[in-house]
């Protein structure tokens, strides 16, 4: 089980009667804004998990019913996609307070300051742990907190800021952090789970791929000046090989991880190693590398994969040999020997040979050879 983020829309729609009724979800610039109250000023804002996005420019403020399309779009323009926008709430910054709430062993930690807002990471010394009962904030709203905590599997929830004037209290931002094992029991649904990673254009076209083939493919940019870069066959073998990189303490050199299987064809294979590449050599690393493995394959053709491979290396190999990228394997499988001996024979024509091994070798072999390139 693990913690999933939920968006600010689904989390205040959990915590505040009739938020939905008043705020707007948009999926899309084609979002219906109807609904909303023609003589409310709103803010718009990114609502897919990220932090600190007042900061970052993420929110657009004071925006009329009948420019939210143009204040969402702006804000799509940057790579996003999901948006909230909601009725402003006039306060004074001296209002704001931060509070959060945390399940743990020993059960609800409270955590509390009068000094919240966007700078309340500038007053550390300003938040206080507090039990539930104790925290200085209306009695009605720390129930109907830890009551919702229980009803729908969260595991956190941090509002900030919250303005409170007598009974009464606004949430005007809140994050939450729910129990994955609870979807199926509570009113969000997967549909309100939120990434705050935004896809690069070469994650995308592989998320493509991917919905479009029998075979499977995933990509994800962990570091995007990473000096490791990653084209690997199988679940089990992909974890082993980044699994070695992080026991080694270099986990921070990895540029991505992702695999291919189930038999991807030569064309598939092509045009995976191509976003593989085209994302590598945006990387401001000095030096990098590229882990071609995986175990054995049970039916994958490593001489079919493999000269799909080769195709996009052929493609990019000026661009490679010029940020000095060498290029490390190990494969085994259907057709592993004329797989292997045609890869070992294009790396060093090219220029590019680092090392190639069959399933002689240890899998953890190969990406110990690469770490001792890229990180010399």
């Amino acid at each position: 089980m693990s913690r999933i983020k939920l968006s600010e829309f689904a989390a205040k729609s959990l915590l505040v009667d009739d938020y939905a009724g008043a705020s707007l979800r948009i999926d899309s610039l084609e979002s219906d804004v109807d609904k909303l109250a023609d003589d409310e000023s709103y803010i718009v804002k990114v609502d897919q998990g990220i932090k600190k996005r007042g900061k970052q420019g993420l929110i657009v403020l004071n925006v009329s019913k009948e420019n939210i399309s143009e204040a969402v779009r702006s804000l799509a323009d940057k790579g996003f996609s999901r948006f909230v926008a909601e009725p402003m709430f006039p306060h004074e910054e001296s209002e704001e307070r931060y509070v959060s709430f945390e399940r743990t062993r020993g059960g609800i930690s409270v955590h509390y300051s009068e000094r919240g807002g966007v700078n309340v990471e500038d007053n550390p010394e300003s938040v206080k742990a507090y039990a539930p009962e104790d925290v200085p904030l209306p009695k009605a709203f720390v129930e109907r907190v830890l009551r919702v905590m229980d009803e729908q599997h969260l595991s956190f929830i941090e509002i900030n800021p919250l303005v409170v004037r007598g009974d009464n209290y606004w949430l005007l931002d809140a994050a939450v952090l729910a129990d994955s094992a609870g979807e199926y029991v509570t009113k969000w649904t997967e549909d309100d789970v939120v990434d705050p990673h935004v896809p690069s254009d070469s994650e995308a076209a592989v998320a493509e791929m991917n919905q479009n083939s029998p075979a499977a493919f995933s990509f994800r940019v962990l570091n995007p000046d990473g000096a490791l870069w990653l084209i690997l066959s199988g679940g089990g073998a992909s974890i082993t090989i980044a699994d070695e990189a992080m026991n080694r303490g270099k986990a921070d050199l990895i540029g991505n991880y992702g695999e291919y299987s189930g038999g991807p064809t030569t064309e598939e294979s092509y045009l995976y190693t191509k976003h593989v590449i085209e994302q590598l050599l945006l990387s401001k690393s000095p030096k990098k590398a590229i882990v071609i493995a995986g175990g054995v394959a049970n039916f994958t053709d490593v001489k079919k994969t493999f000269k799909g491979v080769i195709q996009a290396l052929d493609e990019y190999s000026d661009a490679l040999k010029t940020q000095g990228v060498k290029v490390y394997v190990r494969r085994g499988g259907p057709n592993e020997a004329e797989g292997l001996a045609m890869m070992k024979n294009f790396l060093e024509g090219s220029g590019l040979f680092g090392s190639v091994h069959g399933s002689d070798i240890l899998l953890t072999e190969v990406i110990t050879e690469a770490l001792e390139y890229a990180d010399a």
